[in-house]
């Protein structure tokens, strides 16, 4: 019975499908027991000619399609020849510049605000004006732009105790957290994004344009072999997706949402951490409860506990069952899981802040993370049969060229990387296909025979490009620190 989870984003059928999960949902999670308690039985064996078995779905943070590949040989990168301004109608100076810095100086502004500012209508040049919050703030005041509030009878938000933390950027005026993010996407900041949008806000009016801080030039730097050795690797053994895009134009928590959920209740900002959310709408576990599909979200920062990079628990079908609630662990359980073979069918794995490569964390870092969880699986008996799907939640305020299409009110969001690994894979393959981050869900269903969740997920491709089923299956490429990776094969390329 399917009514329950077709929940769409909009539209009459939608609203329908929504008030029937809300008002009828907890009855027939009684009635139907096997949604949420699986009986023993075997495992989901699925079809449509897919010989994978295990999806393993790793979500990094912040950062374009050209910022890590706007160089790679074949994919849709960085334009020859492109300049941008530092203002609205103002000289074009501003080149891409290829960054030596695995660390960036500073974070960027890439709220709903800023990703407005930055697609400019489609023009795609307001990068350097929406870096800060203060020049966001200012355009978004100019030109009208208003971030949308949440469907009310999808999201709820909650007060909690509000907390303030002091660090503070002079040269901008912006506070950061301990680890220099200006945004609430550090669990070790507190109400930072909340402080930076209140300041900003009472610059609004006072003065004219904000100045361009030396920083926010880094949001034209672009990395290549040299930085991210090992994903270039993968993308030159693997797939290269380079028109993946996020799913919302704006910052991680509501695309952590469509990750799992094909939508964000209209939510398109995160939360601070006085802060949190409550979500009346179906994911992808209600599916797999139906369809008696195993799955694990793995966590890298309190796994019980609703944040935007974990937003499981946000959602009260699951909050309120405790045998659901186990399948939330840290993600150290995923080398256990390996290792003792009970590695589910389907899984998420988020990191935490100091390995995300969120600005201005080191990417290098979180690059050997990845790194190690691909070698695990590579080093497992789950390689045969599985595929690694490696994205970043939201572009972070790194500039991309390419248009993102406008399929609803709320996305796509701009493009961001994405690594297809499988003995599977097309190798050496750069895929052109459209996808966003609900295209992983719409290749989960089209293997489990499961319906789709939203209009979002039901009109993705599938990422069948991505693969050949018919190959010879691929070798493992495991890459150690002492791994000596050879790239003067490639060849070379400069905007």
């Amino acid at each position: 019975m399917y009514v329950l989870l077709r929940a769409h984003d909009s539209g009459i059928n939608g609203d329908v499908n929504r008030l029937i999960f809300r008002l009828c949902g907890r009855a027939l999670f009684l009635v139907l027991p096997g949604l949420f308690y699986a009986p023993a039985r075997a495992n989901a064996q699925g079809g449509a000619g897919i010989p994978l078995e295990h999806f393993i779905y790793i979500i990094q943070e912040n950062h374009s399609f050209d910022n890590y590949f706007g160089t790679f040989p074949d994919a849709n990168g960085i334009p020859a020849g492109l300049k941008l301004s530092d203002y609205p109608g103002g000289p074009l100076v501003e080149k891409p510049f290829r960054s030596e810095r695995p660390a960036v100086p500073h974070d960027f502004a890439h709220i709903w605000q800023s990703a407005a500012i930055c697609y400019d209508n489609g023009a795609m040049d307001g990068f350097l004006w929406a870096s800060t919050y203060q020049g966001s703030a200012y355009y978004a005041a100019k030109d009208g732009i208003v971030a949308p509030t949440p469907n009310p009878n999808l999201v709820q938000i909650v007060k909690k105790k509000k907390r303030v933390h002091p660090n503070a950027d002079k040269e901008i005026n912006e506070v950061l957290s301990p680890g220099g993010v200006a945004d609430d996407e550090d669990e070790n900041g507190i109400g930072i994004e909340e402080q930076n949008e209140a300041l900003a806000a009472a610059h609004v009016g006072k003065s004219g344009p904000p100045s361009v801080p030396s920083w926010a030039h880094y949001v034209l730097g672009y990395y290549d072999n040299t930085v991210i050795p090992n994903y270039w690797q993968y993308a030159r053994k693997f797939t290269l997706c380079d028109a993946f895009f996020s799913a919302l134009r704006g910052p991680s928590r509501p695309n952590h949402l469509y990750t799992v959920a094909a939508q964000s209740g209209g939510l398109v900002e995160d939360l601070p951490p006085n802060e949190t959310a409550i979500y009346s709408f179906p994911t992808m576990v209600d599916l797999f409860g139906q369809a008696n599909v195993t799955w694990k979200y793995y966590v890298g920062f309190l796994p019980k506990v609703e944040s935007f990079r974990n937003p499981l628990p946000g959602f009260t079908q699951i909050s309120s069952n405790p045998e659901l609630m186990s399948h939330l662990v840290a993600n150290t359980e995923f080398y256990k899981d390996l290792k003792e073979n009970t590695l589910p069918q389907v899984c998420w794995i988020t990191p935490n802040i100091e390995l995300s490569e969120h600005p201005p964390y080191n990417s290098q870092k979180g690059m050997w993370y990845v790194t190690d969880l691909v070698n695990a699986v590579m080093k497992s008996n789950y390689w045969q049969n599985s595929v690694i799907i490696i994205v970043w939640d939201d572009y972070g305020g790194f500039y991309d060229h390419v248009v993102p299409p406008n399929v609803d009110e709320y996305g796509y969001g701009f493009r961001v990387p994405a690594l297809v690994i499988s003995p599977y894979s097309l190798s050496g393959v750069v895929v052109h296909t459209t996808y966003d981050l609900t295209s992983p869900l719409k290749l989960i269903e089209t293997k489990f025979g499961l319906p789709s969740l939203t209009a979002r997920d039901g009109a993705s491709n599938t990422m069948l490009e991505c693969f050949d089923f018919t190959q010879t299956p691929l070798p493992p490429v495991i890459i150690n620190k002492d791994t000596k990776v050879d790239f003067s094969d490639l060849p070379t390329r400069t905007p």
